[in-house]
Formats: structure tokens, sequence, C-alpha cells
């Protein structure tokens, strides 16, 4: 990366940080922008749901941006879903900072109500408890509630013993092995036929 390009980076990073700092938070530039192991990314917003890490994007055009442009058109908000995973969201810093004060707002009446802010931290938390299941200490992350029977395989569903796995394991080998077997059979029987034509 040139110089001009850090020089840029650095200047855009520090303007979001002022961004949420106005906002009322503790924000700071992550140091070398994220190129330490401990500290990801270029910005860590201290108080946004127990830490937040931002990855920050500067472009002189808006190169890269231009499609997500067009594509939320006049619209709030665009989300994005990629098949099989989470949505992502794109929005405008006016929206986006229409979240943050309510979330402040509301971090606000819970503080001053209970006196302890553990309390929407733990609203907020995008953290998930990872618990372990007693029998087979597989980790399991809780998830939403089935309802009517839906997905009601999954719940109890466990995992196979190892022993179930080496079966499984030597079963697909094999059909890999009598799968080449034939295939040099008929390779061989073809080879023979057209020397005998």
């Amino acid at each position: 990366m040139s110089s001009k390009a850090k020089i840029k980076g650095t200047r855009v990073e520090r303007e979001i940080v002022k961004l949420f700092e106005a906002q009322g938070f503790s924000a700071r530039r992550q140091p070398m922008s994220g190129a330490i192991m401990d500290f990801p990314h270029d910005v860590y917003v201290n108080d946004l749901f127990d830490g937040t890490t931002i990855e920050v994007k500067a472009r002189k055009n808006g190169a890269g941006f231009k499609q997500l442009d067009d594509w939320k058109g006049s619209a709030d908000i665009l989300i994005l879903k990629k098949d099989f995973e989470n949505p992502s969201v794109y929005l405008d810093w006016k929206l986006f900072k229409e979240f943050l004060d309510v979330y402040r707002e509301y971090q606000h009446r819970f503080g001053s109500e209970s006196g302890n802010k553990e309390t929407i931290s733990s609203k907020f938390s995008r953290e998930r408890t990872i618990k372990k299941d007693r029998k087979k200490s597989s980790p399991k992350i809780p998830s939403r509630k089935f309802s009517d029977q839906q997905g009601s395989g999954q719940i109890n569903r466990s995992s196979w013993s190892n022993s179930k796995r080496k079966i499984a394991k030597r079963v697909h080998r094999q059909s890999e092995v009598d799968g080449t077997v034939q295939l040099q059979t008929r390779w061989q029987y073809l080879k023979e036929l057209s020397k005998s034509r």
C-alpha cells in the first residue's frame, strides 16, 4: 500500500472514530489498521454491544460501492443475502445514527433505572453462549425454538460414535476403490474389444 493510501486510510478511520464519539461512544482506531492479530479491523467501539469492530473502506469515486448504491436505490436499507449465510445490511450513516441514538437512549434508561449497565449489554449482546452437550461434549449454539414440529428431527439429533464414523469412512473408501476397479475393468474390456476388431 502506498504512503498516500495509508495517509488517506488513517484520515478516514479518524473521521469514523469522531462520528462515533459525537454520538457519545468510546471509539478508537486499531493499531496498524488491523495488521496486529489482537487488534483486528480498523476501528473499535468499546461500548457498542460489548465492543464492536468496524472495517472501513474509502474510495475516491466510490468504486466498488456503485453496485450497492444502484441496488439500494431510494430504499432506506439494502439487505444482502448469500445462500446458507446470514444476511448483511447496507445503510446510510444518517439512518445508522438514528439506531445509535435509540441504543444510547435505551442504554442510559436501563443504566439509570437499575444502576447496572450489564442489563443493556446482555439485552443487545451479539455474543452467543456455547453450551456443552453433557453426553458427547460437542459444542451446541442455542437457536430459536421450533414450532409445529418444524425441524423436530434436528432437536433430538445426536452425533455418531467413533466406531460408526470409522465404519462409514471404510465403506466410503471401499466404494471409491470398487468404483475405480470397475472403471479400470471397463477400460480394459473396451481396449481389448477395439484390438479384436
